[in-house]
């Protein structure tokens, strides 16, 4: 078991205990600056002299190709600053395999085979890329719009020709790139097949006017539209005055039946005079009879009551003449009746002609339907025949104008004008680059530095001595009291 009694406190590590080791090894610490450092400067002295050549580009905005796409461009102002973004992909353009491959070949930096195999040819090429890719250097200049590129050669002819073959080559990447291919030969063709079809688009709308017989079926459609509006007016009309006829008709039939034909014009009332004489003379002589008779017979005699009878009868008579005057009556014909009859006779045939007017507008309203309907129909083909003409015509507009623009990019783009230019052209160097002597140096200097002071660490680790009371706590796993500093003397 652990004794807890025997715990003591680790000191901290001193910046002297720290630094101690370079001093005790300070011989070797030195000895190995100078021997990498030497080393370093031999190798910078000894390489051959190589020249750096460098250009700058420039990237801008003055430049806009119209995108190529089958509808009208929008129209849009594009920053005139250039992103971040778009710098360094033209950074990575500068830097491409096939660029920079064509650039070495162009430049002579790789020189064919003698033989036709394939795989020393592609050898030979990945070789001289390597090489150019190791020597070109390209960065964008911080806070500009520019293009930094460096090339170190062993002569400074291939240093400047390697910089303009990569300018030149890197300008028709840049103008491939940013444009479609083909573009002009593209909308060429379909200028023409635009062309063909507004052709055979006003064709059919020619046709389709001879052959219907119309030449604004709009505006006849609205014309009849306007006739038929009248003419279902008049049928309506007609058709509610042959209505009030019949009604009246009816009214006026009704009103006849219920009218005699003949009306009583003079009314007289007075007795029967002549009936009233006979009657009075018939009782008289029947009286005179009687009395006759009752000078011969008894009243209770058989033709005496007889008479007697015949006298009450006939007085009866007479009174029933006197309370009944005789009442003479004059008629005539009913004017009214005759009215009545005449206007039946009127308004019959009055109401058929509102018949016959009614039927005749009703063919004709159906008529002017037909002819509405044929022409709507007859509007909707030259409409959609129209909006083809019209579409068509905008297409050929459209890509002629697509087609002028992809000219005016081709003329461009033959002429060399493109969204980047050369700022600072390369020149041929007139002394050799020390860029790479002085990189050796400063490599040498920090790998002495390093391998020295490793070294002496080195050393101290490998010699097994005591050289603190820190030392004697960690290896030895008890307190130091006290410590003495003894001289080496």
């Amino acid at each position: 078991m652990r004794d807890d009694s025997l715990s003591f406190d680790r000191p901290s590590a001193t910046l002297r205990e720290l630094v101690a080791p370079l001093a005790r090894h300070s011989k070797a610490l030195v000895a190995t600056f100078l021997i990498v450092l030497s080393g370093a400067g031999a190798i910078a002295w000894l390489m051959p002299a190589e020249y750096e050549a460098d250009m700058t580009l420039l990237v801008r905005r003055e430049r806009a190709d119209p995108i190529v796409s089958g509808g009208p461009n929008v129209a849009y102002q594009p920053s005139p600053d250039v992103s971040e973004v778009e710098l360094l992909s033209e950074v990575e353009l500068l830097k491409s395999r096939d660029l920079l491959e064509q650039v070495a070949v162009d430049a002579g930096l790789h020189r064919p085979a003698q033989s036709t195999d394939r795989a020393e040819e592609a050898e030979g090429r990945t070789r001289a890329l390597r090489r150019l890719q190791s020597r070109v250097r390209v960065k964008p200049v911080r806070r500009t719009m520019m293009i930094y590129v460096s090339y170190t050669a062993p002569t400074p002819q291939e240093a400047h020709r390697v910089l303009e073959l990569l300018e030149e080559r890197y300008l028709e990447k840049h103008l491939a790139v940013h444009r479609a291919p083909a573009t002009h030969q593209f909308f060429t063709e379909q200028v023409e097949r635009a062309r063909n079809e507004l052709r055979e688009a006003q064709q059919r709308l020619s046709e389709f006017g001879r052959r219907e017989q119309v030449v604004a079926p709009e505006q006849e459609r609205t014309a009849v539209l306007q006739q038929l509006t009248a003419f279902e007016t008049a049928l309506q009309q007609a058709r509610a005055e042959a209505a009030d006829a019949t009604r009246r008709l009816t009214s006026t039939e009704q009103q006849l039946a219920g009218t005699p034909d003949r009306q009583v014009t003079a009314v007289r009332t007075g007795t029967n005079a002549t009936l009233m004489g006979q009657l009075k003379s018939r009782i008289l002589e029947m009286q005179l009879r009687r009395d006759d008779l009752l000078r011969k017979f008894t009243p209770s005699y058989l033709p005496v009551v007889e008479l007697e009878s015949q006298i009450a009868l006939t007085r009866a008579a007479l009174e029933r003449a006197e309370q009944s005057p005789i009442l003479d009556e004059t008629t005539d014909q009913n004017p009214t009746h005759q009215w009545l009859r005449t206007e039946v006779a009127r308004i019959r045939p009055e109401r058929e002609a509102l018949r016959a007017r009614a039927a005749a507008i009703a063919a004709t309203v159906d008529e002017y339907r037909r002819r509405a309907r044929r022409l709507d129909e007859q509007t909707v083909e030259q409409e959609e025949l129209v909006r083809v003409v019209k579409a068509a015509e905008e297409a050929y507009v459209l890509y002629g104008q697509k087609e002028e623009q992809a000219r005016i990019a081709d003329a461009l783009d033959r002429t060399r004008i493109a969204n980047v230019a050369l700022a600072d052209a390369p020149q041929v160097p007139q002394s050799p680059s020390n860029t790479r002597r002085a990189l050796i140096l400063w490599s040498g200097f920090f790998s002495a530095l390093i391998a020295a002071l490793g070294t002496a660490y080195l050393l101290d680790w490998l010699v097994p001595r005591f050289h603190s009371a820190r030392d004697v706590q960690e290896s030895l796993q008890i307190p130091v009291l006290a410590s003495v500093a003894i001289s080496a003397d």
